[in-house]
Formats: structure tokens, sequence, C-alpha cells
């Protein structure tokens, strides 16, 4: 299943580990090659969707920031090397948050969930992959 949203079952499974625990979030991202907004006034600003996921990234690293956590890698997907074009992805994003607590909130604000159709418009398909720091 392609998505870009977690589901109810996977928000749940990080809400049920461990929540103080220090991680980082793996997105693999796949770009719209023109962004699809729900809104006609937003699609006719004609953004590509790199451009749309990056107008949510204006809300979201600040968020992230302010949580203490950080940006450990952002970078482009030149060549796929093993695997097929299903598993063919634009660029790599790891995010470092402190806790899933940390995570969690910042998911759940007002503010992070108003940037969301950004994302939503951008994005062909993401696939994030939590993973314990060890």
């Amino acid at each position: 299943m392609r998505s870009t949203e977690p589901t109810k079952m996977q928000l749940d499974e990080i809400a049920a580990s461990d929540l103080d625990a220090a991680f980082d979030m793996i997105n693999l991202l796949k770009y719209r090659v023109v962004a699809r907004y729900e809104s006609a006034v937003e699609n006719a600003k004609g953004r590509s969707g790199r451009e749309a996921y990056n107008e949510y990234g204006k809300v979201a690293l600040p968020k992230i920031l302010a949580l203490g956590g950080s940006l450990a890698y952002r970078g482009s997907c030149d060549h796929l090397f093993v695997g097929d074009e299903t598993q063919n992805y634009d660029e790599i994003i790891i995010v470092h948050y402190p806790s899933r607590t940390a995570y969690l909130q910042m998911f759940n604000s007002s503010e992070y969930q108003s940037a969301i159709f950004h994302r939503k418009a951008g994005l062909e398909f993401r696939v994030l992959h939590d993973v314990t720091i060890q």
C-alpha cells in the first residue's frame, strides 16, 4: 500500500513503544512532478511536488528543532542500484528525535497538522522507518 500518511495502527504502535527512547526517522520520499492540492487556489500556484514538500518543511523543521531534534541527513537519490522501480525514491531524509513522546507531541500539534496538506500535495508516496538508536 502506497501512502503519504500513517495509519491509526502505525500511530498506535509508536505510541505503545518506548516513549522515552531517542530514535531516527528514515524518510524515503517519492515526489509528484506537479503538486496536487485539494484547493484550486493552491494548484494555481503551480508548485512542483518537491516545492510543496518544502512548504511543509518550513513548519516541520522548526518544530523538530524546538523539541530537541535535528536533521541528520538529507540527500537526493541519484541512482537505483539494487531493487526495482517500485523502490526508486527521489530523496532520503533522516531526522533525529530525542524521544517518541516529543515526536507525538509535534505530530499532534495544530501548527504541524495545518502544514500536512503541503506534504500530501507534494508526495506520490513515502516510506518511513522508525529506527531505535543502539
